[in-house]
């Protein structure tokens, strides 16, 4: 039989704001023998930066809770003008929302930082393969979103301004920041909630925006 040829080496680009954990993680990157950390960052904006100025990776693990712009907001400008860089979350955060929006702003793979280092390994090689990692508990929960409904096209008329504010949504921007997108005041983006929630038979945000998804209206 064939032996397998060896994997090339995959190389890494970390954004996390915690010294403490960042320092963990690249060394333990480092140890591997099929994966180089190149570089690191604290914050989205000096990974951008980077960026423009340097070779990029094959793949980047971003914490969402940055200073200064978020994971997703980074996430999004990476799959913008970088296509082909493969983005994995590296969260502690299970907030259905958050999964949602870091889905739709094109991460290829949802980790958790209390995997195991060796998912976290094997997360990095299967989206340098093409595939997408997701750990146990963010599975189940996207299955969960995108689990097949029964369609009722009759509800779900959605208005213009009602799918302008999902599309936002599923951007990660908070009802705040869709109110003075839209022009309009907070309450009002509550109403128009309340309406999408109504017709699409859901009862949260991220609900919302996964069955839009799911139902190509969005």
């Amino acid at each position: 039989m064939t032996p397998h040829p060896p994997r090339a080496t995959t190389n890494v680009w970390v954004v996390e704001d915690s010294d403490a954990f960042r320092l963990e993680l690249t060394e333990l990157l480092d140890d591997e023998p099929t994966i180089t950390c190149q570089q690191s960052f604290s914050t989205a904006e000096d990974a951008l930066a980077a960026l423009a100025t340097n070779p990029a990776p094959d793949v980047m693990l971003v914490d969402i809770q940055l200073p200064g712009a978020n994971g997703i907001e980074l996430i999004r400008q990476v799959n913008a003008s970088h296509p082909a860089l493969c983005t994995i979350v590296l969260t502690i955060s299970e907030n259905r929302q958050t999964v949602v929006s870091a889905i739709c702003a094109g991460a290829s793979g949802y980790l958790l930082k209390n995997d195991d280092f060796s998912d976290i390994v094997d997360g990095i090689h299967m989206v340098a393969d093409g595939g997408s990692p997701l750990s146990g508990a963010i599975a189940s929960m996207v299955l969960e979103l995108f689990k097949k409904a029964p369609p009722a096209a009759e509800d779900q008329s959605l208005s213009e301004k009602e799918i302008k504010i999902l599309n936002l949504l599923a951007d990660g921007e908070i009802k705040k920041e869709i109110a003075y997108q839209l022009g309009i005041a907070p309450v009002t983006v509550d109403y128009h909630l309340r309406n999408i929630y109504k017709k699409l038979h859901v009862n949260s945000q991220a609900g919302a925006v996964g069955k839009a998804l799911r139902n190509g209206l969005i």
